[in-house]
């Protein structure tokens, strides 16, 4: 105990993170909170998060997805916020990634699900519309200037335990619906928006590696709602499968 009250709390907070990310790995996880866009129009079905599922969502209960084998996906857009939103902002080769990333995550999703891609509507043919709302670069240089600087590593924790992200990591927000192809009923539909997680970047020349890991982490739960829907007709997301500290570390840590 005596070891333990001499040590300065910056290093503390530094043994215990790297003790979490020791067990957990480096990857992305859901922020607490996000806006709409407007991009789905009628956000009135959508709900608020429950169990394991996108920020806001809507499931369709007479929705059955069994009936459908084959799967049209839209090209995947940029939806700001508003005029002045840094989407607009961005250099066109960082626009055309992002949305390649976004339309290649809705198809290895889709695929997972073991549904063929088709360009025309039919019977048995669900359409898919995705935007990507924000979209923020890793400030790489702010990070490792705290990397040495221990109080301004406390402070930032301390903030970032409170909002669930450190403050220079990256961002990315989206929005998805799932709809009849023939109908455009709604079965589907999410809001949701990820972020990098401490030790996931600290490669200078790779600002956009947040952003890539928050696609992976989508690409993963989109993957398991596809295949879950396929064999039991619901939209809905199959349970959480991860441990006790794995839930804790992606509600608790920044």
């Amino acid at each position: 105990m005596r070891f333990i009250n001499s040590l300065k709390k910056p290093v503390v907070i530094l043994i215990g993170l790297s003790l979490t990310l020791s067990i957990v790995g480096c990857t992305a996880k859901q922020y607490r909170r996000v806006e709409q866009s407007g991009f789905l129009g009628d956000y009135s079905q959508l709900h608020e998060k429950t169990k394991n599922e996108a920020l806001y969502v809507y499931v369709n209960p007479k929705a059955d997805c069994k009936k459908y084998h084959k799967v049209m996906i839209d090209t995947v857009t940029l939806w700001g916020k508003s005029e002045d939103s840094p989407l607009a902002s961005l250099d066109e080769k960082d626009q055309k990634m992002l949305v390649t990333q976004g339309w290649g995550t809705l198809y290895d999703s889709m695929k997972k699900g073991n549904f063929a891609i088709v360009d025309k509507p039919g019977p048995d043919v669900l359409r898919v519309k995705g935007a990507i709302t924000e979209a923020t670069k890793a400030k790489v240089v702010l990070a490792n200037a705290l990397a040495v600087a221990p109080y301004a590593w406390e402070a930032a924790t301390l903030w970032g335990m409170g909002t669930g992200k450190w403050p220079f990591l990256g961002e990315l927000a989206g929005e998805i619906e799932i709809t009849d192809s023939q109908t455009s009923k709604r079965l589907f539909a999410g809001v949701d928006k990820v972020v990098g997680t401490l030790g996931s970047n600290i490669d200078p020349t790779a600002r956009w590696n947040d952003v890539r890991k928050g696609f992976d982490l989508w690409r993963d739960r989109l993957g398991k709602r596809m295949n879950s829907c396929q064999a039991t007709g619901s939209f809905e997301m199959p349970e959480d499968d991860r441990n006790f500290i794995q839930k804790s570390y992606e509600y608790l840590s920044p």
